[in-house]
């Protein structure tokens, strides 16, 4: 675990951004909060589609239909 104050985020936040993809990263403030940084995994390097959890539903309609029905909408805009 790396434990960083308020002024070394503020002086060098790009390392400190770094070092959290490799370890725990905690940040104390000067009020006495601390603060995890945790990397959020990128998604799209996966290949997977950020639809693939929507299930899908059967309709009676027709790709024009689908079209007229968007210009309809939007003639209104």
């Amino acid at each position: 675990m790396l434990v960083f104050d308020y002024t070394d985020f503020i002086e060098d936040a790009t390392e400190i951004f770094n070092a959290a993809l490799t370890n725990e990263v905690i940040v104390n403030t000067r009020d006495g909060n601390r603060y995890k940084i945790l990397p959020i995994k990128n998604e799209d390097k996966t290949g997977k589609s950020p639809l693939e959890d929507i299930p899908c539903i059967e309709a009676d309609i027709t790709t024009q239909e689908i079209v007229e029905l968007l210009r309809e909408s939007r003639a209104g805009i």
